[in-house]
């Protein structure tokens, strides 16, 4: 099932919650848990930070039903309202004090690599030689690779997210881009090698 065929179809069972189906809920609570728990787990290490930040939005979406009526994109809108509750939820037991402070702080973002899947010992270098440059990255830098590449967010949505502006979303996606791939050199083949390497590690990692 492609992206948009994905779209189409979480758009038309969150109809049927805002229109009072609580099964179709349950069936958006099921399909996106472990989606959100990944997600969260990317700003935190607490887990059971954010499986309650999890319970909560649910419980809060059961309470506010008809307030959730222009939903487009259902990942990205659980993703950021959990990101906001979890921002809140730090703030209080006083780990994070401002949005300012959450941009400085690590995010992480873990590639695995499957033996099976790299085709030579070659590949297996150029894959952990990618590894450590993600890993040489900023947090800034590594959370909108992760929301760009991995979870698959355009720029306006990331620009929401990060609470920057769109110019410099885009800005910021491509120096990240341009950093990673200086790394390989600057002659053609090793931008080719670039290319194929990061999108089949993308492809490996967890989101």
């Amino acid at each position: 099932m492609s992206n948009n065929d994905k779209i189409d179809l979480y758009q038309n069972i969150w109809r049927k919650f805002t229109d009072g189906d609580d099964e179709a809920l349950s069936s958006i609570y099921f399909e996106f848990f472990d989606i959100l728990l990944n997600f969260g787990l990317k700003y935190t290490s607490d887990r059971f930070l954010v499986e309650d930040c999890i319970q909560n939005l649910f419980v809060s979406l059961l309470k506010n039903r008809q307030t959730q009526k222009n939903v487009i994109n259902v990942r990205f809108y659980l993703s950021k309202a959990l990101r906001n509750l979890m921002l809140y939820e730090q703030r209080k037991t006083k780990k994070l004090i401002t949005v300012e402070e959450h941009r400085e702080t690590d995010f992480t973002i873990t590639y695995s690599i499957e033996n099976s899947l790299i085709a030579s010992e070659t590949d297996e270098i150029r894959f952990h030689f990618l590894k450590l440059a993600i890993e040489d990255l900023t947090a800034h830098q590594r959370e909108i690779l992760y929301l760009k590449f991995n979870c698959g967010f355009n720029y306006n949505q990331i620009s929401e997210l990060m609470q920057i502006s769109v110019e410099s979303t885009r800005t910021l996606v491509y120096r990240t881009i341009k950093s990673i791939k200086d790394t390989f050199g600057n002659e053609t083949h090793s931008n080719l090698i670039f290319f194929h390497v990061f999108h089949s590690f993308l492809n490996l990692s967890s989101d």
